[in-house]
């Protein structure tokens, strides 16, 4: 008893400490070093009687918003615009957020920060884009002129900016294997690039025209109506949609449905809207075939998600949870778990500049039904988990060897059980030609049991050796890999599993 207490003490201590700490106000920057102006050139002429400054050679402009490198530019004091020229050699590049734009000429004012970059090309996130001009403004304009709808993600300090008649793609080929053509594309660095109802060509050949507006992410997550097509040797030949879709101030929403050729079909859907900074209000359910009882259901969970200076917390309740654990190699089970509630604190990972380690920890509170055959008790579940990360800060030529470790605390029920398992692995890569090896031990120590069988941890002791290697086919832009990667189980002195890959690279497209 006393050490659920002292764990449950701890747990308090932890939460109530992050409280007090981001409770403590960041100093804002001045007013007046915010709107500072630095221009450098090779040569610069300041002529009193207009207020101009004209520069020349290597000219680097920048303020709190911007960053300005070109051959030739002109400043006016009075009217605060600053034009920028290319020439034979270099063109005008302009750096907002990270995105990185170029062109022919820049025309910008710094105070109602409205400008147009003409004969435009570039990368935002990981797109290369090319088209004609780009009008850049602050958010609070564009929405008022319907470019965007505006959420409450977005900030004053934001920039919008609208690109007409541009062409966009993942491929920095001259001539790209695929490419989106749109007529209006919208950036707000830092968030999201919107392209609107894009046609999608492969090479020259027209696929089809998006029905919905493309984004891309700055997180890079997954944000594109898109077809599926799969198979899977359970359910057959796969076919069906995925993606999401953005309702601006009305929040988000994802959805994936397959409709499989063994008469069933899967979907997952999912709302979510940010209510306030980093704090977001969700709920979906996933339709999911669970192969090991061969039954089909909608499995519901709803919940709060916060985010803040590298810390995540999660808040969710669930019913049904379709949870697939593989305790031990090639030994897959699925459970149907209801949380009411669970919630999670996850810290952001801690890095030593001096080895390159990296250590992050979490804690979690969760109430559990386990629902297999029969329906079972409610059980309070506390977990604490580190986990480090790293490489060995050593020269051994073509070879690279790396570690891991975690350590899982759980106690169930105030500690009417226990149960610790700790992760140790190290491993080593290396080339020999164009040939890779990665080859790993792994090993796990349980003490203790758990009231559960999906987090009921077995001792573990395994070596996974892969190898890959290129296949001599294609041109000098694609790449055939065949890879094989296979499990010996140290414990019951056999091969516990292989996985066999074949994949085609084509320069953008894998």
């Amino acid at each position: 008893m006393d050490r659920c207490i002292n764990i449950k003490s701890l747990f308090c201590v932890l939460f109530i400490a992050l409280l007090v700490f981001f409770a403590i106000p960041v100093m804002p920057c001045s007013a007046e070093e915010e709107d500072k102006i630095f221009l450098d050139a090779d040569e610069v002429r300041y002529e009193d009687s207009t207020g101009v400054a004209h520069a020349e050679g290597n000219v680097r402009a920048r303020n709190k918003d911007m960053r300005l490198y070109a051959p030739a530019a002109k400043y006016d004091s009075e009217s605060a615009n600053v034009t920028a020229y290319s020439d034979a050699r270099n063109d005008v590049v302009l750096i907002s957020n990270g995105q990185k734009l170029v062109g022919k000429q820049l025309d910008y004012n710094l105070v109602t920060r409205h400008g147009v970059l003409t004969d435009a090309h570039g990368k935002m996130d990981a797109m290369y884009m090319q088209g004609r001009d780009v009008k850049v403004m602050p958010i609070e304009d564009a929405e008022r002129l319907g470019i965007i709808k505006r959420s409450k993600k977005h900030t004053d300090d934001q920039m919008v900016a609208e690109w007409l008649g541009v062409t966009s793609t993942t491929c920095d080929f001259p001539n790209p294997h695929y490419k989106f053509v749109s007529k209006q594309v919208v950036m707000i660095p830092g968030k999201k690039t919107i392209i609107k109802n894009p046609k999608i060509y492969i090479g020259k050949f027209l696929l089809f025209t998006y029905p919905f507006d493309y984004i891309i992410r700055h997180d890079k997550r997954a944000s594109k109506i898109a077809p599926i097509m799969a198979y899977d040797s359970e359910k057959g030949g796969g076919f069906g949609i995925s993606g999401e879709l953005d309702f601006g101030e009305w929040g988000e929403a994802s959805l994936y449905g397959v409709y499989w050729t063994n008469s069933l079909w899967e979907a997952k859907l999912r709302y979510q809207k940010e209510i306030t900074e980093g704090l977001t209000a969700f709920i979906e359910s996933d339709r999911l075939y669970d192969k090991d009882d061969d039954d089909i259901m909608w499995r519901p969970k709803y919940g709060l998600h916060y985010d803040r200076s590298g810390w995540a917390y999660n808040l969710q309740v669930s019913e049904r949870e379709l949870i697939q654990t593989e305790m031990t190699p090639g030994q897959e089970r699925r459970f149907n778990v209801w949380s009411k509630p669970e919630f999670r604190v996850t810290s952001p990972w801690y890095t030593d500049p001096a080895t390159g380690a990296k250590l992050r920890f979490i804690g979690v509170y969760g109430r559990y039904q386990e629902n297999t055959t029969t329906a079972r008790p409610w059980i309070d579940r506390w977990a604490l988990a580190a986990q480090l990360s790293g490489s060995f800060n050593v020269n051994w030529g073509i070879f690279k060897p790396y570690y891991g470790a975690s350590y899982m605390y759980f106690d169930y029920d105030g500690g009417e059980q226990t149960q610790k398992v700790t992760d140790a692995t190290v491993g080593v890569s290396w080339n020999i030609g164009d040939i890779s090896f990665n080859t790993r031990y792994f090993r796990r120590w349980v003490e203790g049991n758990s009231k559960f069988s999906w987090d009921r941890y077995a001792n573990n002791e395994n070596i996974y050796q892969t190898i890959s290697f290129p296949l001599p086919i294609g041109a000098s832009w694609e790449k055939w890999t065949f890879s094989v990667t296979g499990t010996y189980n140290m414990i019951t002195d056999k091969l516990a599993q292989m996985y066999y890959y074949l994949t085609y690279n084509k320069h953008c497209i894998t």
